[in-house]
């Protein structure tokens, strides 16, 4: 994932992670990606990368709360070390 940082990418992993573990991998919550990310990054962190992975457009953060896959997220490629969006 070259056009996203080390923790941009782990956030989006645990996106992926808490999507697929409680919602079938259609949508997730921010408090189930708190679950599924390291420890040092804070639940503050986790909120500013969430505006910078939607900026890039990989997730689209709706109404509600709900966190889902943005235009350039391609999940089928998402664990290939190379992965740079669609």
């Amino acid at each position: 994932m070259k056009n996203l940082n080390t923790n941009e990418a782990l956030v989006l992993k645990g996106i992926v992670m808490s999507a697929d573990k409680y919602a079938g991998g259609d949508f997730t919550y921010i408090e189930y990606i708190d679950d599924n990310t390291p420890n040092n990054i804070t639940i503050n962190q986790i909120k500013g990368y969430l505006t910078i992975l939607q900026k890039k457009e990989f997730i689209l953060c709706c109404e509600g709360g709900q966190i889902c896959a943005g235009d350039k997220f391609n999940y089928n490629n998402f664990n290939n070390p190379n992965y740079i969006g669609a």
